[in-house]
Parts: structure tokens; sequence; C-alpha cells
């Protein structure tokens, strides 16, 4: 029962001096508000990369040009080691090679697209009927390209979400023409939303045969070509045939085949580095909170000598006044954590999930107020330990 007394005599101590210890626990009250908020949008981002990723299948072949042995230093390059880029030729190659495998091409530039008189800039992506077998895009209405849509060298067009409610609203624009970078185009049909990656929205788009993009833009290269096989041949024997047949067409090996596990590994490694590396300095405002909680007990130390004085006259032992110190910092650190927890809980359930989206974790909670109970058992220590070591005879005398 001697725990429950001290307990009840820190409390009452914390109590006579309400604002110092609120000022106390503020410090980790940041700490671990800010803890909360970085770990729930670092889960919350990784999430979002990794179902988007996922979309594509398991099976799914991703040809990259240029030859990187490290598919993150591929992705973050802004340049291509390649001898020579991917093109559509070789798409085109691929499909009359595996007719049992879907082959899709990606090339990317930047639209301007007009309706009205409205006009935004998006992402134009120009691919193949392939697509809509290999990659996430799903119809929310309309139909999707046809051969006779890329032999033909159409100017037919399907919209992202995020582009159709720019520009149309709640209108159907199917059968709609819109213009991209000023030459017009036939609205065919409009994706399901996909969702957001932080500050990039992936349903900013519009999406047109890529023949017809190379066609107005002059771009002869691919960034991506997407492979998959429509019977149960296995991924990798499917990546050795597409590197076999690119090796032949290219006369080198200048380019690389990565697989959707890959790109599920790299983003994990990435969105985990980029939390930890938040975290850390999330951390920096718990140990400052620590040093003011160090802080606060000093003082108190001092103004109470005179009682701790009185405690050991009458019969208090080391130990006792060294747990009543300790367990007022933990106490102050402890309020603080859980305080900091309902911030960074609510906090994280403000922030929009169109803009970032936030995932809260029981880990991320229970690691938050360990780590502050830590901080103040750290930081408490060595002033109980200096109540705790006083004099009573000079602690009596002390005004």
């Amino acid at each position: 029962m001697k725990i429950v007394r001290i307990m009840k005599m820190s409390l009452n101590s914390l109590k006579i001096n309400k604002m110092r210890t609120f000022l106390s626990m503020l410090g980790v009250i940041v700490g671990v508000a800010s803890l909360i908020l970085i770990t729930s949008v670092g889960y919350g981002a990784q999430h979002a990369i990794l179902s988007n990723i996922e979309s594509l299948g398991s099976n799914v072949v991703i040809v990259t040009p240029g030859q990187k042995t490290n598919l993150f230093r591929a992705v973050m390059s802004g340049t291509s080691t390649a001898l020579k880029p991917l093109t559509y030729e070789d798409v085109k190659y691929l499909k009359r090679k595996l007719p049992d495998a879907r082959i899709s091409p990606e090339s990317r530039i930047n639209a301007s697209v007009k309706y009205g008189n409205s006009t935004i800039s998006t992402s134009g992506i120009g691919t193949n009927v392939d697509a809509f077998f290999v990659s996430n895009y799903t119809l929310a209405s309309g139909r999707r390209f046809t051969d006779q849509d890329i032999d033909g060298y159409r100017n037919v067009c399907i919209l992202g979400a995020t582009t159709k409610d720019s520009l149309f609203g709640n209108t159907d624009p199917t059968g709609q023409y819109v213009k991209i970078n000023d030459i017009k185009y036939l609205v065919i049909g409009v994706l399901k939303p996909v969702g957001s990656i932080g500050m990039m929205d992936l349903d900013d788009i519009i999406v047109m045969p890529i023949t017809t993009l190379q066609a107005h833009t002059g771009k002869k290269d691919v960034q991506v070509i997407y492979a998959k096989a429509m019977d149960d041949m296995p991924m990798d024997v499917l990546g050795a045939r597409i590197k076999s047949l690119l090796i032949v067409r290219h006369g080198s090996e200048n380019f690389s085949i990565n697989s959707e596990q890959q790109y599920v590994d790299l983003a994990t490694d990435v969105t985990n580095t980029f939390t930890l590396m938040l975290t850390a300095i999330g951390s920096i405002a718990l140990i400052v909170g620590g040093i003011g909680i160090m802080n606060i007990m000093l003082a108190s130390v001092a103004e109470r000598t005179r009682e701790i004085g009185i405690r050991k006259a009458v019969g208090a032992k080391n130990r006792d006044v060294l747990l009543q110190f300790l367990m007022e910092s933990t106490l102050i650190s402890g309020s603080g954590g859980i305080i900091g927890i309902i911030i960074g809980v609510v906090l994280s359930l403000l922030i929009p999930q169109s803009f970032i989206p936030t995932s809260i974790t029981t880990t991320s909670i229970i690691v938050g107020f360990s780590v502050a109970v830590f901080i103040g058992i750290f930081f408490g220590v060595y002033p109980a330990k200096k109540a705790a070591q006083l004099n009573p005879v000079e602690a009596l005398r002390y005004e």
C-alpha cells in the first residue's frame, strides 16, 4: 500500500502548482502528438502506395528503359542509361511474339485540357487496349479503347475522375469534345476513382491512344511497358521471355525487368525510411520535454528541501523520497503522453483522406505512450536521486 500512498502524495504535490505541472507536460504533449501524427501519415502513405501498386496484380512484369541494378536508382534517376529507349514498336513486337500475354505501354505528357470556358493542366497518358487488363484502370462509364481507336489514330480520350469533375462537374462527359493541347478529342469514358498519394492525385489524368499521342507530339519513346500473362504462366518465365526477345531486338540488354514485388519492396523501404526520419525529428520535441521535466523537478526539489527534511526526520527512507519524485516525473510525462495521443489521433482524423491518407495503428499509440513514460523516468532519475540524498539535518535548516 506504500506505492498507493506515495502516488497520492505525488498527485497532491502536482496539484499545488497546476500551471507549472501543465507547462512541464507541454513538451511531452507536443512530442507525442507529433509522433502519432507523423506515423499515421507515414503508414497511411505506405498503405495507399502499396494498394495502388498491388492493384496491378502479383503477375505483372514491368519493363523500364536503362540497365539499372538498383530499382531505387531506376525510379529516382531523372536520366536513362539506355543505349536505345523503349518504344511503341517494342510493344507491338512483344505482342506479336507473345500472343498469350497482355502488353501495355505508358507514355506521359503534360496536357492542357479545355472544355467551354474551363482549362486545366493534367497528366496525359498514352496507352493501348491492354491497359485495362494490365493496369488499374476501371471504367465508371463509357467504353474502353478498341483496336480501331489505336490503329486508326483516333482522337478519343478517357477522363480520370478528378479531370472529369474539374471540367464537367456532375454532368456525364461521354460524347462531349474537349481540347487537349489545342487538338479536339471525343470523350468516350470516365475512369473510376483510384485515390491520392499525398499531393499526387492519381485521378488527375486523361488517357488517350498511344498512337494518337505520338502522332500529335512526335514522342516515340515510352516510359514503361507492363506485361501480364493471360494464362497461368509464372511471372519469372514471362520476364525471361520478354528479356530474351528485347535483347534480340535491341542488340543488348539496355532495359530492366522488374516485378510488382520489387516496387512493393521499394515503396515499403522508402516510406519506412521517410517515416523514421520524421519520427527522429519529432522525437526532439520529446527530448526537449524531458529536459523541461528535469528542470521543473530540480526546482521542485529546491523548493521542497525543508519538506524532504521533515519527511526524513519522521522516518522516510531515501528510497521513499526517490520513489515519490520519480513518481511525480512519471505522472507528468505519462499524463502528457495520454493528452498527446488524444491530440495526435484527433489531428490525424481531421486530415482529409483525399489530401493525405492517414492510418492510426495500435503500435504507434503504445510506442508513443511508452516513450513518454520512459522520458519521465529517464529525466526524473537525477532530480529524484538528488532529493533522496539530501541530509535531513541540513534540509531542516534550509530556508
